[in-house]
């Protein structure tokens, strides 16, 4: 496929999805998508921006089950300071400091597994801190796209992608607020 090749081996809905992700600028998307056709979405994505300003980072739910191995996968997959690798609160702060004119889409594969063995305020802090914009002054935004297949999040806390797109957008109050 070259670069001006539209991905033709997607089903037709993964096409309405990638629609979809690009179009929730600044926001949190979960999503049910078998795992064979989360490469194909990133394909389409990347397709369909087609801007060098805008980038995609895939971080791995499945190797995110505590907050020390969040930090790591996130510090990585986000091209974060070596000094956010020092713990929770050290990413958490890397993450509010970085510019306001990035655009960027984080996939979290395997989502259902993001946090699993944390309490339930780590998950809700960790989204509000990464979905955020469009930034007023710096036009920039996050949008965080939580994947995972349909049995994977029926076995999570969220029961489903839909619970767990409510569970992003309702977030408790001791999570809003800064530590």
């Amino acid at each position: 496929m070259t670069d001006t090749e539209l991905p033709t081996d997607l089903p037709a809905d993964l096409a309405a999805v990638a629609v979809r992700v690009i179009g929730g600028r600044g926001d949190v998307l979960a999503l049910e998508l078998a795992p064979d056709h989360l490469q194909p979405l990133l394909d389409r994505l990347d397709w369909e921006i087609d801007d060098d300003r805008v980038t995609c980072r895939l971080v791995l739910g499945a190797a995110c089950t505590t907050a020390a191995r969040t930090v790591e996968q996130f510090v990585a997959a986000m091209q974060l300071p070596y000094a956010a690798s020092r713990g929770w609160a050290d990413l958490l702060d890397h993450l509010g400091d970085r510019a306001v004119n990035r655009r960027e889409y984080v996939v979290v594969a395997d989502a259902a597994d993001l946090l699993r063995h944390e309490d339930p305020g780590l998950w809700h802090r960790l989204v509000r801190d990464l979905a955020a914009g469009p930034f007023c002054l710096g036009g920039g935004w996050t949008t965080l796209v939580l994947v995972d297949d349909a049995y994977s999040w029926s076995c999570s806390r969220f029961g489903s992608a839909v619970g767990a797109e409510r569970a992003a957008r309702d977030l408790p109050e001791h999570a809003a607020r800064r530590w």
